[in-house]
């Protein structure tokens, strides 16, 4: 059953004295990591963003610019973060009668989608709170929602039952499902694009993975080995060479990323529990740190080339440490969410 979708603004005002909207980027702003400085790993949290009344699922900062943040919670809701100035929830999304599962950011981010366990896939104007679709994938639930790169019109859903998986690919102008690429044997757990776009990445609870050309449904390459387990996120490096995969036996995996998708085996991470949790995975913008989140709550950070553990920090009690992302300008912040119901920044 399809719950009525609502929005409340929390902000001061939704358009400043020039016009432009809460969500435009503040001017002035320019990377801090592009100038060729190093990423820090931080050491204390600084901030805890409370208002969600359940576990946080997931954590994306906004891109290029990250004065925003978007989350999503067990209570059924999303909600957009001000990063830079005062640290409040500037707007609540609840459409959702369950658990909300997974989000995607349009790539200018004038746009979001969520899935739930409700098994609706929503998209939201992130200005206006209004739901521009709402879609279902042939009443299967869904483990993970991405927009096309190149065309934000395109949004891909991976899902499952029993005995299939599916990714689901809708044009968003009509609404209408367009494509269906139908491999795994059971359900489908991430789509990640590589090689510029050209390709995306699934992966499956068969502990199957399988590499796609967009727009083609028959797998170009195929994965699967008797070691292998399943892996339930995926993260591609900022330099867009390589991709990691956090394997439920207590690693995290490498793969190379472009013509050629094969393992790196001696690029393996571990020290961290994640067995049973699909806990995310975040690059520093420089692609020298990998941290990643475990199962008990702590924060791992390891030094990519090396694969040494760098730090690890309790983040969280009482649950995982779900999910990380390191803010795309500043050098040295992450934020962290936990089913303890907090997103905590640190520096």
């Amino acid at each position: 059953k399809e719950s009525a979708a609502s929005t409340a603004f929390h902000g001061d005002q939704e358009k400043d004295y020039q016009g432009r909207p809460w969500n435009a980027a503040p001017r002035g702003l320019r990377s801090r990591v592009d100038d060729g400085h190093d990423c820090f790993i931080p050491k204390r949290c600084v901030h805890k963003f409370t208002g969600h009344g359940k576990g946080v699922q997931r954590v994306v900062p906004f891109p290029d610019y990250g004065h925003l943040m978007l989350s999503i919670s067990l209570d059924g809701s999303a909600k957009v973060w001000d990063v830079l100035n005062d640290k409040r929830c500037l707007r609540t999304y609840s459409g959702h009668t369950e658990a909300v599962k997974d989000c995607a950011l349009a790539p200018k981010a004038d746009k979001f989608a969520t899935i739930g366990f409700d098994r609706f896939l929503r998209v939201w104007d992130t200005e206006t709170g209004a739901v521009l679709q709402t879609l279902v994938a042939n009443r299967q639930m869904m483990n993970c929602v991405r927009f096309y790169p190149r065309d934000d019109n395109v949004l891909l859903a991976a899902a499952g039952d029993a005995t299939s998986g599916k990714i689901f690919q809708w044009d968003l102008r009509s609404g209408e499902e367009t494509l269906v690429y139908n491999h795994h044997l059971q359900p489908c757990n991430s789509v990640t694009f590589v090689d510029d776009d050209r390709g995306f990445i699934s992966t499956g609870d068969d502990k199957k993975i399988f590499v796609w050309e967009y727009n083609t449904p028959v797998p170009t390459k195929y994965i699967s080995e008797p070691h292998m387990h399943s892996v339930p996120i995926v993260e591609v490096s900022p330099t867009k060479q390589f991709w990691c995969g956090q394997s439920l036996n207590n690693t995290i995996v490498t793969y190379s990323a472009g013509e050629r998708v094969k393992q790196l085996r001696k690029k393996t991470f571990k020290g961290h529990l994640n067995s049973g949790y699909a806990c995310g995975m975040s690059f520093s913008p420089n692609g020298k740190f990998l941290a990643s989140g475990d199962g008990e709550g702590k924060l791992f950070f390891w030094d990519f080339k090396t694969t040494r553990v760098y730090r690890k920090l309790q983040a969280h009690d009482s649950g995982p440490c779900i999910d990380c992302a390191w803010h795309p300008m500043e050098p040295s912040w992450v934020f962290t969410c936990g089913w303890d119901g907090l997103i905590k920044l640190w520096d």
